[in-house]
């Protein structure tokens, strides 16, 4: 049976700490040579485009994932609705069953601060204080929870192009993320004052 999750059974089930391990795991696994066919598909549409990246597990057990995610810049002014939106679904690998169909939306954004974490845990020096993120979308929550799981940081700078932007995410995310987070208007300023 297909078991289907939306983006917020997904949030539900998914904590950062978990999804850290998982995809380093992952990268292991693969300069391990123990996964297969990683592919990229993109095409255009009216006013966007698809893309379809795919690969999988060798195990036992053995996986394969696709992700099909529109890209659709005007959404957010349009129709108030996410650039980017699509699907993962899940198979046996072995038995080519589907598995799983998930809202992408709140995977990717773990999955992509997950692998910013584990390349600032790897490449980072371990006494950095300073975090910046350049812009406030979608990306920016769970780069700020995944990023402060691998360092100590005393300080997060927050920049958007709309300045109100960066300031209601500083509000929202200082309570959850238990420290200082200050919304800044120079990009290059932000980037200037950041160890990470």
């Amino acid at each position: 049976m297909t078991v289907v999750l939306t983006r917020s059974d997904v949030r539900e089930l998914l904590d950062m700490d978990t999804c850290i391990e998982a995809v380093e795991a992952a990268f292991r696994l693969h300069a391990a040579g123990a996964t297969f066919g990683p592919g990229v598909l993109g095409t255009h549409a009216l006013r966007g485009g698809f893309h379809i990246k795919a690969a999988g597990l060798a195990g036992p057990p053995a996986f394969y994932a696709a992700k099909i995610n529109a890209n659709f810049p005007g959404n957010r002014d349009l129709w108030d609705l996410p650039t980017i939106q699509g699907v993962v679904v899940l198979f046996d690998a072995g038995k080519g069953i589907p598995l799983a169909v998930m809202d992408s939306i709140e995977l990717t954004a773990l999955r992509t601060a997950a692998a910013s974490a584990i390349a600032a845990k790897h490449l980072s020096r371990a006494d950095s204080k300073v975090l910046s993120i350049i812009g406030c979308g979608v990306q920016a929550r769970s780069h700020v929870i995944a990023l402060t799981a691998v360092r100590s940081f005393t300080r997060v700078l927050v920049q958007d192009t709309h300045f109100a932007r960066a300031e209601a995410f500083a509000r929202e995310l200082s309570g959850a993320a238990k420290l200082p987070i200050e919304p800044v208007r120079d990009a290059a300023a932000a980037a200037a004052a950041s160890d990470v």
